[in-house]
């Protein structure tokens, strides 16, 4: 683990096989933009490397989300669901998945489409 305080080596730090790779500004900027969704999000990671994040929503009652299988969802390009927790059990996600109130739901997406899966949590 290293704490690296330049954001350009954070680049460098992971090439020479650190497995965590802390930054206080890219953390600090992770839960600033988590407070600017609408949706219920627990978590929000941006991945230094690439253009993404990791986003943890709390599925709504009455939300999009819960109300079809996820193959039928029409999921914006580059969003992917992984995951799901449901009264404390972890499941991956599959086409058949229906999401229930409540779950927590991870997604793995690029910084643009964040916007437009939130809708369906809300």
């Amino acid at each position: 683990m290293a704490e690296v305080e330049n954001i350009d080596y954070i680049m460098l730090a992971q090439s020479m096989d650190i497995g965590t790779v802390i930054n206080k500004k890219v953390i600090t900027a992770g839960y600033i933009y988590q407070l600017t969704l609408d949706a219920d999000v627990l978590d929000v990671h941006t991945l230094a490397s690439v253009d993404a994040e990791v986003v943890e929503f709390i599925a709504k009652k009455g939300s999009k989300i819960t109300k079809s299988k996820i193959k039928n969802l029409r999921l914006p390009e580059n969003v992917n669901i992984g995951g799901y927790i449901r009264n404390g059990e972890g499941f991956i996600v599959a086409g058949e998945t229906i999401i229930q109130p409540d779950d927590h739901v991870i997604c793995f997406c690029v910084s643009s489409a964040i916007r437009q899966i939130e809708n369906l949590f809300n």
